[in-house]
């Protein structure tokens, strides 16, 4: 890797560095209970005290805090809040790996294939998925599962998102486009770890990462792109963890470097920003996002009554509310604009699945129908 210096020598397992964290900020807590006041999972059975004390390890988790450590998100509305900068999502996802053998099936579901070194039945049903995507994506296999070996600037990672396949055909069509020479590195045997993570299998991910890391340093790459904003929060850890000397951008940040290549024409009305947890308003992938929708359309204000802080992805359905929650939430949009862009990608697979008069789309496509406008102009000259 370009500047590669090792290892930063104060890396720590997972499970290790937050069972310290977690015993610190019990400590520092003054139960205020901001963080539970804005937290949208159903919890008024217990005091921010009993959460408190199931975090720390040795300590049992009572059942009720079980359901309510299934059914958060790990969206972070809570640590903005805190006054003495207590990580509660963090506390609670430590609460997911003590409890890591409960699991509800949704979670186990979800990481059935995900990650590298499966065995057993777990690796025949990982295989089966891989070959069957590869026979119906046949354009995109090559990048399937692989790790490229030639060596250029710029690594595209799509991690597991490599079989949504719609949106990985709109970012190499338009990495084209603005002619960069890229490489591709993708699937569920390339995984960054964050959804074991996000769900308390920490020795999971921290697996994924280090693998991750080695297929990233083979490809050499100056600048690496993701659209996921878990993966994003992956190769940024990556990146600090090792040192490395390499740039993390969402695919939006890299294409409005090259906005030159694009129309300059509003191409669509009023559109209202989809603000993941992840990539937050004020993000630099928050910005971009909507600095995408401001050149392509009308920027329209979210609903403010109705928050999109999440889309209720990482609880895997485990609290029955979520439904009702997205309802009320895209009937807010619907007053505001008739298209909702997502800047991370988890939330617009997640986002399309709900029935709605609302169009949802991945801010890309705002890219991709400003280069089909401007296509079309020069056919018609």
């Amino acid at each position: 890797m370009n500047g590669q210096a090792g290892k930063n020598k104060e890396s720590v397992p997972t499970k290790v560095f937050l069972r310290g964290k977690v015993s610190e900020y019990s400590q520092r807590c003054i139960e205020c209970n901001r963080c539970m006041d804005v937290c949208p999972v159903t919890k008024d059975t217990f005091s921010i005290h009993d959460l408190n004390v199931a975090s720390q390890d040795g300590q049992s988790v009572p059942l009720k805090i079980q359901e309510f450590a299934f059914r958060c998100m790990q969206c972070g509305q809570c640590v903005p809040v805190c006054p003495k900068d207590i990580r509660r999502d963090h506390m609670v996802r430590y609460i997911k790996y003590k409890i890591r053998n409960k699991t509800p099936w949704g979670y186990k579901r979800y990481l059935l294939i995900k990650g590298p070194n499966q065995t057993g039945m777990r690796r025949i049903i990982q295989q089966l998925f891989i070959r069957s995507k590869k026979l119906t994506n046949k354009d995109l296999a090559c990048f399937m599962e692989t790790t490229p070996e030639k060596k250029v600037d710029v690594l595209f990672y799509p991690g597991c998102y490599i079989y949504s396949a719609k949106t990985v055909r709109q970012t190499l069509r338009l990495l084209k486009h603005v002619g960069s020479r890229y490489n591709v590195l993708g699937g569920v045997t390339a995984c960054c770890g964050a959804p074991h993570l996000l769900q308390g299998e920490f020795d999971q991910a921290d697996d994924c990462l280090e693998l991750l890391y080695q297929k990233i340093k083979a490809c050499d790459p100056r600048i690496i792109l993701t659209a996921c904003a878990e993966c994003y929060e992956a190769v940024e850890q990556i990146r600090k963890m090792y040192q490395m000397d390499v740039e993390v951008l969402s695919v939006a940040q890299y294409l409005l470097r090259y906005q030159d290549k694009f129309l300059v024409k509003k191409i669509r009305g009023k559109i209202t920003v989809h603000d993941s947890c992840r990539f937050r308003p004020q993000s630099p992938q928050g910005v971009a996002a909507h600095d995408a929708v401001s050149r392509f359309g009308e920027l329209a204000k979210p609903p403010m009554d109705q928050p999109s802080s999440c889309c209720y992805k990482w609880n895997h359905g485990s609290d029955p509310n979520n439904a009702l929650r997205l309802v009320n939430y895209l009937t807010a949009v619907k007053n505001h604009a008739p298209t909702l862009v997502c800047n991370c990608l988890t939330c617009f697979e997640e986002l399309k699945k709900t029935s709605t008069d609302v169009e949802i789309i991945d801010v890309l496509q705002l890219f991709e129908e400003a280069l089909q406008a401007s296509e079309t102009r020069e056919e018609e000259s």
